[in-house]
């Protein structure tokens, strides 16, 4: 479904405690997301990208604007968006699985066997099976990640939003977490928002990559990875290296521009 996510001239402006200094945020900014496309936000600290991922899982209310999912206009958090974010959330005092289980806790769409075999089905796609009686407080922070995510799965939300899921990360924790990504989307195809720093990780996951100006923010430059660095190639370390570099270095030159743009104007 093409414009699965609309978002309609969104701004938002934050306020000092004393109401007397304003900081606009997003300016009118609007974009929109094919349903089962991976889209990454990339752009400069503190540019707004968490802010308005934020506003489409419901956690921050826009000033002006408005977001659909399906033709349905958004407010509130609901089971239709599901967030993973940067710091590992879990409950220590659940088992792997339990915590996992958690996630169909208000699914009514399926029985409590059916319950079961969901929790079983992303235990075993993010590789835990043989941690399911573990505590998450007695494995590591990668393993966390990895159940932070299967439980956001369970819950079936027809979006997927992480901030930034894998930047605590030791390097080959983060190496092995995009790739389980990556095929968790391809077997799930679900619509997911992406916020990230890392350019190399934005071509590898990427669909589609917006890098956002410094605030207020507004998108500046589009690139649909999948025109140029096929799915496959990437996940199969067959990528032309040549166009991957060449993406890479454009997208950090309009961050570089950017950022001194931005510094010229403090």
């Amino acid at each position: 479904m093409q414009n699965f996510i609309t978002i309609n001239d969104i701004s938002k402006t934050f306020w000092s405690s004393d109401g007397k200094v304003e900081t606009p945020v997003i300016q009118p900014l609007s974009l929109s997301i094919d349903e089962g496309e991976l889209v990454m936000f990339l752009g400069p600290s503190g540019c707004g990208k968490t802010t308005l991922m934020r506003i489409v899982g419901g956690l921050e209310t826009q000033d002006k604007g408005s977001i659909t999912l399906a033709g349905d206009v958004l407010s509130d958090p609901d089971r239709r968006r599901g967030m993973v974010f940067q710091a590992y959330s879990s409950f220590p005092w659940l088992t792997v699985r339990q915590n996992i289980k958690f996630g169909t806790r208000y699914r009514k769409d399926i029985s409590n066997a059916e319950k079961e075999e969901v929790t079983d089905r992303y235990l075993n796609m993010v590789g835990l099976s043989n941690y399911a009686d573990f505590y998450t407080n007695r494995i590591s922070g990668g393993m966390r990640q990895r159940v932070a995510i299967a439980r956001t799965l369970a819950s079936s939300p027809d979006v997927l939003l992480m901030d930034e899921p894998f930047g605590a990360l030791d390097a080959q924790t983060r190496e092995f977490l995009q790739f389980q990504l990556m095929d968790i989307n391809k077997q799930e195809k679900k619509t997911t928002i992406f916020v990230t720093h890392d350019v190399e990780e934005a071509i590898l996951l990427a669909d589609r990559i917006l890098i956002f100006s410094a605030r207020p923010t507004r998108v500046i430059k589009e690139i649909r990875v999948g025109d140029v660095l096929p799915y496959d190639d990437r996940r199969n370390g067959t990528a032309n290296m040549e166009a991957f570099f060449r993406m890479r270095g454009e997208i950090l030159e309009i961050l570089r521009q950017e950022y001194r743009r931005a510094q010229g104007e403090t």
